[in-house]
């Protein structure tokens, strides 16, 4: 069957699209994780048009001012779809298949040939780079700098071709845009100065005035906006940018990391780095020994745009050569697309094997490790979403409750938790379940201490007793409510640490309270007559018992009710009880010879009982806590 001209051509800038989609089809179905959720929290501080002024124009991360792939993006997406993640994965995946079409443009229009305008945006999208600029949301300013450079440099071609002075007047628009989308944008003059000196000198004067808003941005840049201080981002100007270079060179032609990640050894990416580096430097030479300057241009394309991050050698980030790395697709597509001889092409097509199997297999690594961790983050913050929802319909809501999260591991911490993503939901108390703080990694240089997260025992026990404590727990795909079980063994610990304490009502302290003890009601116990219960002992002389509890009107029908405390059989204090339905809090020392015991028993007996209603059991007085003081 022999295809129209249409159909040859949806399938020539379809295939490299679909191969984009085969490649990072995890990326398809990513939701978000770590920086997205201070970006989506942006919504949340505009109350006013200051406020999205503010939100739109202000420095922030880094002192980056980043108005269109960050703040626009997140803003217009999260207002009209929340925390729904498809949009901005769809919006993310449209930007880069606007770059594929502009690339196969301008790589024929380079080159020559339909074959090198085919493989570049392969090359391009499979490499390893490109992983962690597609997957997250928050690195969208990459995905969308590249459509933006590539737009403006297929616009002054168009211009060189035509002599058209609208396509120079669309790419100064284009130009300007990009200052909005990601500082590395004040290189795009260098690059197009490079191209004309190399391929169209007739407009390299012209060109430098592209400089002027470049070195405009620089002098505000650095002038008004605060620079960073971690060590991170402090710039290094000495022999370690070499290493840096090399280090970026390395990981773009053969995915070569530092160790080793997956099934990959480290031979194996040195071979290909070292392998694909002296292939495309022959044909670099050869082009410029027969003085065809665009193979200098496409190396200087992926120096220029990487230079301004090479200073930051404490930094090294998996997707600054996402941009850099398109001159050297179109480099290696122009060399494969060159090849005659049957040796030299079956030596380009298995290098471009090499590269593509070693990529690709970098790019499932990157892309599933992170796609681990986004989904988890979602069942946690969508699945406390839902208990949220449940609990508005009865009038319970989570916002004013104390949420205890459990088994959360250092991954899943570092997934998300840094930028709160909690406050997309309304809760501000959220909390590691008390001792799980330990197993998550410090980073200080983050400047994202764990402790806003950090509950104790007591503080976690105290908000349940008053209604106030929830737990959740993810298990599988979905966030259970483990609030009993949890706070059941949660109690039990506490018991165990505070010997010193009763809560007659809690079940987790039936074996120190006596026999004749009835059943708990909520946060309170009766008692009848008689009742007793055992406590730590006094440590230190002086040490008081406090009691708390509640006498209700109905005890106080036969008169004042009195009640006598024994410690071992040794009366320490007694009260009498005239307020009906108010509660107590009384205080009494404790005999210093009872100081050194472990345990003491606490023997209570009130003057009378009553009966209420059809309730026939003797009621002699409520009972909540006795804590030692």
């Amino acid at each position: 069957m022999i295809l129209s001209a249409r159909s040859r051509r949806w399938a020539y800038y379809g295939i490299p699209m679909l191969f984009c989609l085969i490649v990072h089809w995890l990326a398809l179905k990513m939701w978000f994780f770590t920086d997205d959720f201070a970006w989506l929290g942006l919504k949340l501080e505009v109350q006013s048009p200051f406020d999205l002024a503010h939100a739109l124009f202000s420095p922030q991360a880094q002192g980056t001012v980043r108005t269109l792939s960050e703040r626009l993006f997140f803003l217009v997406l999260s207002w009209i779809f929340g925390l729904d993640s498809p949009p901005f994965r769809i919006c993310v995946f449209l930007t880069q298949f606007a770059s594929i079409a502009l690339l196969i443009k301008i790589t024929r229009r380079l080159t020559g040939s339909a074959l090198a305008g085919f493989l570049a945006p392969v090359l391009w999208v499979a490499n390893a780079a490109i992983a962690r600029a597609i997957i997250q949301s928050a690195v969208y300013n990459e995905i969308s700098f590249a459509f933006f450079v590539l737009l403006g440099f297929y616009l002054f071609l168009k211009y060189v071709d035509t002599g058209n002075s609208k396509y120079w007047r669309w790419q100064w628009i284009v130009f300007v845009l990009g200052f909005g989308v990601l500082e590395l944008n004040v290189m795009y003059p260098a690059l197009i100065a490079v191209y004309a000196l190399c391929c169209a000198r007739r407009y390299f004067l012209k060109t430098l005035l592209l400089f002027i808003p470049s070195i405009l941005f620089t002098i505000l840049h650095f002038v008004y906006i605060p620079q960073p201080t971690d060590a991170f981002y402090t710039m290094h100007f000495d022999s370690g940018i070499l290493k840096t270079f090399w280090s970026y060179w390395a990981y773009a032609v053969g995915a070569l990391r530092t160790e080793q990640a997956d099934w990959r050894p480290l031979w194996l990416g040195v071979t290909v780095t070292l392998l694909i580096t002296a292939a495309l430097g022959i044909f670099a030479f050869r082009k410029l020994r027969n003085r065809e300057w665009l193979a200098l241009f496409l190396l200087a394309w992926f120096v220029l745009i990487l230079l301004p991050v090479l200073p930051l050698t404490n930094h090294f980030t998996e997707y600054y050569p996402a941009v850099p790395v398109i001159g050297l697709a179109i480099l290696a597509a122009w060399a494969i697309s060159q090849t005659t001889r049957p040796i030299i092409k079956g030596t380009a097509v298995a290098l471009a094997g090499l590269y593509l199997a070693t990529a690709i297999a970098d790019t499932r690594m990157t892309e599933k490790y992170f796609y681990e961790r986004s989904r988890r983050m979602k069942y946690l913050i969508l699945g406390l979403e839902e208990f949220q929802k449940q609990r508005q319909r009865v009038d319970d809501s989570l916002e004013s409750k104390k949420i205890i999260l459990v088994d959360i591991d250092n991954d899943l911490y570092w997934s998300g938790f840094c930028d709160d993503p909690f406050r997309l939901l309304g809760l501000t108390q959220v909390f590691l379940a008390p001792g799980s703080e330990k197993q998550i990694d410090q980073h200080p240089e983050l400047g994202c201490p764990n402790s806003k997260y950090i509950i104790s025992v007591d503080d976690a026990v105290f908000a349940r007793r008053h209604g106030e404590g929830a737990a959740f727990a993810i298990v599988g795909r979905s966030l259970r409510d483990v609030t009993e079980p949890y706070f059941a063994g949660l109690s039990a610990q506490f018991a165990a640490a505070h010997p010193d304490f009763v809560d007659v009502s809690d079940p987790v302290y039936q074996s120190r309270v006596g026999p004749t003890w009835y059943s708990p009601e909520k946060d309170f116990r009766w008692m009848p007559q008689t009742a007793t219960l055992k406590i730590g002992g006094p440590t230190k002389p002086g040490q008081l018992l406090e009691i708390a509890g509640f006498c209700p009107a109905a005890v106080l029908e036969k008169g004042p009710q009195t009640v006598v405390f024994r410690a071992d059989g040794i009366q320490f204090g007694t009260a009498t009880l005239k307020d009906p339905d108010k509660r107590f809090q009384l205080q009494f020392p404790l005999p210093d010879r009872l100081v050194g015991k472990n345990t003491i028993e606490i023997s209570i007996e009130v003057g009378h009982t009553v009966k209420v209603g059809s309730d026939v059991r003797p009621l002699g007085l409520i009972f909540s806590t006795f804590t030692m003081k």
